[in-house]
């Protein structure tokens, strides 16, 4: 795989603040460390000297670790700068040219003395390219004695394979840098900072970028896929590795470029002197949005820190976070519900500056958001689902990244038709119960609406007594003989530890392949059309995700006519009996007539 096009959700983030340090650059782009550095006590400039620019690039968690502004000097040319803990950033891509001054323009600021107006490209010098070694170090030597004093320009400029700004982590990944660092104009030789009598013939400078971490990755129920019986609860979960600059104290004075005012809306530079210390400094915003999906109905929506020991903590609605639904803000204690289909639901959580300053308490913080829904109970298909964030930090450009390998929710369901024995003509009123396995048909445990199995007794009743609310899962054939089963439940990954639950790190739990999902069920008849006897056996129908299509029947159940059994001979001996009777009953009548007779 080429690396360079490989990326992932670490980004780094620039910020328009230089630390300067000096030492001797050797050859045209040098990665020795100097032995020593040239720093002159005569104020005027030699002709025999190397002029260079190293550059020391390195990521910074935040604006609170820009430190203050560098002079030039390295104090201890012998090896890299102390970078208290801070990692140097290999292969970014810088080049120089050469500019001057157009009229009476003073070149501080490139942000500020804009090329044609302040300033103009000096042609005598050869514009110079590079990238930071594995030390994060790139030395541009520019020349030797008088014709290489003047004024350089600095940038960072793109990768030209991926044209774009990127730096290689510590793993060999190829990394995008969200903003490059602000340009910046070099002096050669430099007036000494703290002593204007002396030049620095080799200045270093130490530009940083601010490194954000924003791993974004959508989980299902904690996993990759999900299936359940359809109209049951279930939740999806956006959980963010949070950039470290969402809130910093600022303790020391600095200046932060392109700062956007949230008050106007305008970008200027941020000063923060000794009267406004110490200082707390927001992120503008932080923004997490989802669209759910039109087929879900969506029941509630929760915000959470995840901490560096994997606790949840339960944020506040309104205090530490804010939501819409659809652009109307939900206010606590309201829940976030809406629970129509048809239309997706636009939900946007936004942190206050009460949860940024909350989430920013630890290192390698998550900030969650559990969406809680349900679909109808006759869904069939697949939902995939993804969500973004975007923000924006002190001095940097806006940001927004989008998850990958979303998790994605599967049922479906299938078709029953109910003929007569010769197939001509269709038959309604067949009642019909499923089960997950052939021994819970045998045993007559049929599947109920909330995904469980409950034992069905001879008086239809149940074994133990359905929960409140729950019924079995049933079909009744209808006048074009058709029944169907939907919303069922699908396997679509293998549990190789057996606990139940998909884990994608696990090796051969992965989520399988669309036409492999699937699930066997039993199909039981309950009860037969009237004149008709019932199917004697479970049949197995194996459902997929295409089973639901109504153009195909994947179960075909023949109910055949009741038989005619002959006579049992139990009428006519009942008539005799009567016939008996009745003459019995005549004959004593007559001989107690003709008795009374004689005697009279």
């Amino acid at each position: 795989m080429n690396k360079r096009k490989k990326w992932v959700g670490k980004l780094a983030l620039s910020i328009g603040v230089l630390t300067m340090f000096g030492t001797t650059g050797v050859g045209q782009i040098s990665v020795m460390y100097a032995a020593d550095q040239n720093i002159n006590n005569n104020a005027v400039s030699d002709d025999t000297s190397n002029r260079s620019i190293t550059l020391w690039k390195y990521e910074i968690k935040s604006t609170a670790d820009l430190g203050d502004r560098g002079d030039g000097i390295n104090p201890d040319p012998s090896k890299a700068p102390d970078l208290d803990g801070k990692k140097l950033m290999k292969d970014v891509n810088f080049e120089i040219i050469k500019v001057k001054a157009i009229g009476t323009a003073s070149l501080t600021d490139p942000l500020v003395q804009t090329e044609g107006t302040a300033w103009e490209t000096d042609m005598s010098f050869n514009k110079m390219t590079g990238k930071t070694d594995e030390n994060g170090k790139l030395t541009f030597n520019v020349g030797t004695g008088k014709t290489a004093d003047g004024i350089y320009l600095v940038r960072e400029i793109k990768d030209v394979l991926t044209n774009d700004y990127t730096y290689t982590d510590e793993n060999g990944e190829t990394k995008k840098i969200n903003k490059p660092m602000d340009p910046f104009f070099v002096h050669l030789p430099q007036t000494k900072r703290d002593d204007t009598g002396k030049l620095i013939y080799d200045v270093h400078v130490y530009p940083k970028n601010i490194v954000t971490d924003t791993e974004l990755d959508k989980t299902i129920e904690g996993g990759k896929g999900h299936s359940i019986k359809a109209g049951n609860d279930f939740q999806w979960e956006a959980t963010t590795k949070l950039p470290a600059g969402l809130y910093s104290n600022i303790t020391k004075e600095m200046t932060i470029t392109n700062w956007l005012d949230p008050i106007d809306g305008i970008n200027k530079d941020l000063v923060i002197d000794s009267s406004k210390l110490p200082f707390d400094l927001f992120a503008n915003y932080f923004r997490v949005k989802d669209s759910i999906d039109e087929e879900l109905k969506l029941k509630d929506v929760e915000v959470y820190i995840l901490d560096k020991n994997g606790d949840l903590i339960k944020l506040t609605n309104e205090m530490e976070y804010e939501v819409t639904l659809g652009g109307k803000k939900i206010s606590a204690p309201n829940k976030v519900e809406d629970l129509t289909v048809g239309a997706k639901k636009e939900v946007v959580v936004n942190l206050t500056q009460l949860g940024m300053k909350k989430v920013t308490v630890d290192e390698d913080t998550h900030l969650q958001v559990v969406y809680k829904v349900t679909t109808d109970k006759d869904f069939n298909g697949t939902i995939s689902n993804k969500y973004s964030v975007d923000y924006l930090l002190p001095g940097q450009d806006p940001f927004t990244d989008e998850s990958k390998g979303n998790p994605e929710y599967y049922d479906g369901g299938f078709d029953i038709l109910k003929t007569k024995e010769d197939k001509s003509s269709v038959l309604k009123g067949a009642e019909f119960y499923i089960a997950t396995s052939e021994a819970n048909a045998i045993a007559k445990k049929f599947l109920a609406s909330d995904g469980s199995s409950y034992t069905l007794k001879e008086d239809g009743s149940s074994t133990p007594d359905l929960p409140i609310g729950v019924t079995y899962v049933t079909a009744i054939s209808d006048d074009n003989g058709k029944a169907e089963f939907n919303g069922l439940k699908l396997n679509w990954f293998t549990d190789t530890d057996g606990d139940g639950k998909q884990d994608p790190s696990v090796p051969g739990e992965e989520t399988w392949a669309k036409d492999r999902i699937s699930k066997d069920y039993w199909v039981v008849e309950t009860k037969a059309p009237e004149g008709y006897e019932l199917i004697k056996d479970p049949q197995k129908v194996t459902v997929t995700l295409g089973t639901a299509d109504d153009a195909l029947v994947e179960l075909t159940v023949v109910n055949k006519k009741k038989t005619d059994l002959p006579f049992t001979g139990g009428e006519g001996t009942m008539l005799i009996i009567i016939i008996a009777i009745a003459a019995i009953t005549i004959g004593t009548v007559t001989i107690m007539i003709d008795k009374k007779r004689r005697q009279a």
